[in-house]
Formats: C-alpha cells, sequence, structure tokens
C-alpha cells in the first residue's frame, strides 16, 4: 500500500503541457463559448470528450477533458473529468479494464479529479492494477466551479459519471485504441452513493450503453431522509458541515429561497457564501470556522425539527434522492457494500437498507460487509481503498 501512495505521490507532482487544438473556448456556467470576432454564440454539446490538458507522469498519463452532459434541471452542460492511463495501455493502446470512480463528499475546488493538487488515494489507486480509470468533477466543481455544487443529488452525479466514462471511452476509440466490456463501478461516502445512483441510471437510460460486471458502495446516505434523523439523534456530526451543505444545494438548485438567517446561527449564518458557495474550505476547515460539531451550535431550531414546513420542504426535495426505494436492481447486479457499524457521519443503517434493497429484488451476487472497516467514517475511507486494491488485484 505505501508503495502505491509513494507512486500516485510522484504521479501527481508531474509537469503538465496544454494541448491547443482547433477553436478556442471561453468556458461559462458549463457552456462553451466559441470566440468569433464578430459574435459569441453557444456551441451545443456533441457527444465525444474533448482534451483540455495531459499531465504525463513517471508510470501512468492522466488525461482532462471536457464532455457533454445534463444537469440538475436536464438542461446541457459541459462537464469535466480525468483519465488515467498506465504507460503499459498507451503504449499497446489496449484497455483491458476500466474503473468508474465516484469521488466522495468535497467541499473545496481543488479536491476534484482534476485537480492538480487533489488526494491521489482513491482516483489513481487501481491504475497499477491495470485499470484505466475515468474520474468525473460533478456539477459545481472543475468546469462548472462557478456553479453550486449538486451535493448528494445521486442521479445528477451518476450521469456526470457515467456521461464521462462514454466520452471517454469514445475517445479512446477515436485515438485507436481497442478495449474490452470489462468495466467497475466504485466510490465511498457520497461516491458509494453515486456508485448505487450509476447502477439505476444504467439499468434503465443508459441500458445497452453502459454495463458494470462489479460495483463497489463504501458507506453511502442512500436515504437523506434516515440520515438527517440519525443526525438528530446524534447531535454531533463527524464532518459538520454535511447538513449545511444538503440544505444550501437543495435552497440554491431547487430556487426555494430560504432566508440563511432562519436556518442557521451566526457565524455560519452570515458566511454561507463566503465559506461554503465559494468552495475556498474543505469540511476539515469548515468545522474549525463552525466552532463545534454539535448540530444545535450551528443550527436553527426550526431545522432541527422536521415537521417544521421549510424543513419539511427540504426533506421531501432529499427523498427524491432516496435510493434505497422505488426501483428494482437487474437480478445478475453484481455488488458489494461496505459500511463500519461506528460510522459517524453516515449513519450504517443507509447501507443495510440498501442491501436489503437488494436482496428482496432477487439480487444473489449483493454481499454485505460491516466488519472489514471497523472505524469512523473518514479513517474507514481509507480502509476501504485498501480492500478495493485487494479484492481487485487478481480480477
Amino acid at each position: 500500500m505505501k508503495k502505491i501512495l509513494v507512486f500516485c505521490l510522484l504521479s501527481i507532482s508531474a509537469s503538465l503541457f496544454s494541448l491547443a487544438q482547433g477553436q478556442t473556448y471561453v468556458w461559462k456556467n458549463g457552456h462553451p463559448l466559441v470566440t468569433d470576432p464578430d459574435s459569441i454564440t453557444f456551441v451545443q454539446p456533441d457527444m465525444g470528450a474533448r482534451v483540455t490538458h495531459m499531465v504525463k507522469a513517471i508510470a501512468h498519463t492522466e488525461i482532462h477533458f471536457v464532455y457533454p452532459s445534463l444537469d440538475y434541471e436536464g438542461k446541457p452542460i459541459w462537464l469535466s473529468a480525468a483519465l488515467l492511463l498506465n504507460n503499459t495501455q498507451v503504449e499497446s493502446k489496449h484497455i483491458k479494464k476500466m474503473a468508474m470512480y465516484n469521488h466522495y463528499t468535497i467541499a473545496r475546488s481543488d479536491e476534484c479529479p482534476t485537480s492538480d493538487t487533489r488526494d491521489p488515494e482513491l482516483p489513481e489507486i487501481l491504475v497499477p492494477l491495470g485499470f484505466a480509470v475515468v474520474a468525473a468533477d460533478y456539477e459545481g466543481f472543475g468546469e462548472t466551479s462557478d456553479r453550486v455544487q449538486a451535493y448528494c443529488f445521486g442521479e445528477t452525479n451518476a450521469r456526470a459519471s457515467i456521461d464521462a466514462l462514454i466520452a471517454a471511452r469514445e475517445w479512446l476509440v477515436k485515438e485507436g485504441y481497442t478495449m474490452s466490456d470489462s468495466i467497475i463501478n466504485y466510490g465511498y461516502s457520497q461516491g458509494g452513493q453515486t456508485t448505487v445512483a450509476a447502477i439505476k441510471l444504467a439499468q434503465s437510460e443508459y441500458r445497452g450503453k453502459v454495463h458494470f460486471m462489479k460495483s463497489f458502495a463504501g458507506a453511502g446516505p442512500y436515504d437523506l431522509r434516515l440520515t438527517y434523523r440519525k443526525f438528530l439523534e446524534w447531535e454531533r456530526i463527524g464532518q459538520p458541515a454535511v447538513l449545511p451543505m444538503t440544505i444550501i444545494t437543495v435552497n440554491e438548485l431547487r430556487h426555494m429561497g430560504l432566508d440563511y438567517k432562519t436556518v442557521f446561527k451566526e457565524p455560519l449564518a452570515h458566511n454561507v457564501k463566503s465559506w461554503i458557495i465559494s468552495k475556498k474550505f474543505d469540511t476539515d476547515e469548515l468545522k474549525e470556522l463552525f466552532g463545534s460539531d454539535s448540530i444545535k451550535y450551528y443550527m436553527q431550531p426550526a431545522y432541527l425539527d422536521s415537521t417544521n414546513a421549510e424543513m419539511s420542504v427540504v426533506l421531501r426535495e432529499v427523498d427524491k434522492q432516496r435510493l434505497t426505494t422505488g426501483w428494482v436492481p437487474d437480478a445478475d447486479t453484481d455488488i458489494k457494500f461496505f459500511h463500519s457499524m461506528k460510522d459517524d457521519i453516515v449513519a450504517p443503517e443507509n447501507t443495510l437498507d440498501m442491501y436489503k434493497l437488494f436482496v428482496n429484488s432477487g439480487v444473489t451476487n449483493a454481499v454485505l460487509d460491516t466488519t472489514t472497516l471497523t472505524g469512523l467514517h473518514t479513517e474507514s475511507g481509507s480502509k476501504f481503498a485498501m480492500q478495493l486494491m485487494m479484492e481487485l488485484m487478481l480480477w
């Protein structure tokens, strides 16, 4: 594990070079504007990745690209993602295995997959094992960093991941690569939620285009109402920013018009834009700014009551992201769930209920593991990465 992490860190220190090709683009709210002396017009998205730059490292190449997708409202948007290839794949121009990585909760812009300073552990972890890895930024990061992130909007983030995978594969074919259909799908925390949402989306809208051979979902908030209810029981959250981030996402993206002074206590109330919407701070830094991990310290009492009229509207919106009910996974779905029973951010009941849905749907290749991860949420994320490597080493 240490050798691989050192390899990943060395990879990140690589130099950048740009690929200036064809028309010059200016990016605004995810849409490419063609720069023309006489006019500026929107370019309608067409399928396929457009490479923005590459990072060449000792043992792998990282390709950043933009690609067309749909935003949370279903409108066309250009998003950004990273494609990681090892040297053998680049030299042979053949991909035996691919992986779609769904990132965990991030709050700061430079934590997204296309950032050169992001955490190298989960995106790069499978590259030495022969996987070409695709990692989407999601809406709100990378090329759309001026937008509010679609935090825990499972379908929106799943679509971003799947469209990035499709665009990357199409680009590889155009570049002369051959590849198999062996694709795995994995993520932890918010990435675990996205992993399951991607299965649901692939088995409905993308049937015939994308099929995941295996999926690995770690500690995902598959039911946000249940997660909120557990927050009220616990009173303290390992990452206190996750509840405000959820409410802010719903308020901003659904245009609810909530007055943040009625939602949060000071100093958070007056700093929602500068602390959270700005994406200048990570979740640990936000915890320090909040001043406490107790939800009673930074949440107004009305929003610690599920019967409150405004909170009820928020909860009805987050119910639309619930994955533990309302669909039937394909019987041949191959998925393994991981969750620590000591999780201090995402209640393990999320995974227990998610696993039940798969079992009750007749999925025989659904596995539940509540013993491998034994620590709190964040430290269990590192253990999830190690376990994933071990399980895929001989795959």
